[in-house]
């Protein structure tokens, strides 16, 4: 599964603020980390806007995790991706998908019911990707988040489900 990925260099030294190169690899996370944070965007959240008009039927927004909508997303999954934290990898998922569906979805039902999400599933782990540019430059990495597979199956039907009850509801714009 490892060959299948297609992220595979490591990080080098980094350069410090006072033009040293990083000799550690948790001085080079620490390195990153702080920059990351540094240019982390916080949003706003004393302007969001509230609903105007009728009150939606949210029992339209009912979601229901049929084995065969997991089936199909989980063939569905690009496999050369990297596995989330859990270290369930889209491969495994994929090629054991009809194996994996009804305990999956019944996973993903009581989850949804309940509001609870497993913890594994409420972790990432961040991973920083190399841009372009000089490579001992902290800023020419992005983090990216890798989060439980599942968990993002989960979303991909949660979110299908409420893009359509929104676009029966107000149109397509």
């Amino acid at each position: 599964m490892r060959q299948m990925q297609s992220v595979k260099d490591n990080i080098i030294a980094l350069q410090k603020d006072n033009n040293e190169l990083t000799k550690t690899d948790q001085e080079t996370a620490d390195l990153l980390s702080a920059y990351f944070k540094q240019v982390y965007t916080v949003e706003d959240m004393t302007n969001i806007p509230t609903a105007t008009g009728s009150v939606p039927n949210w029992e339209d927004t009912n979601v229901q995790f049929s084995t065969d909508t997991v089936i199909k997303k989980l063939q569905q999954l690009k496999t050369d991706k990297s596995p989330g934290l859990d270290g369930i990898h889209p491969l495994l998922l994929t090629e054991c998908a009809t194996v994996l569906a009804k305990p999956l979805s019944l996973i993903f039902q009581q989850s949804y019911n309940t509001g609870i999400l497993p913890d594994e599933w409420k972790t990432a782990h961040i991973v920083p990707i190399f841009k372009k540019g000089i490579k001992t430059d902290p800023a020419n990495y992005r983090p990216v988040s890798l989060t439980s597979v599942p968990c993002k199956v989960m979303e991909t039907i949660i979110k299908e489900k409420l893009v359509k009850f929104w676009t029966r509801r107000f149109g397509a714009k």
